[in-house]
């Protein structure tokens, strides 16, 4: 009965890691927003240079 009882909670673990690692997957690719601007510059600083 212990042996049953162990058998049945390893596998409870084992579903319940792979249902989680697959709720948790990235739905869709990640993609950063396209700009030609440098990080941290402001609108003014490029309109107005040069």
């Amino acid at each position: 009965m212990r042996i049953k009882m162990t058998l049945l909670a390893i596998a409870y673990v084992a579903v319940s890691a792979l249902l989680l690692a697959i709720a948790y997957q990235p739905q869709g690719p990640v993609t950063a927003a396209k700009t030609d601007r440098l990080e941290g510059s402001s609108f003014l600083v490029e309109r107005f240079a040069g």
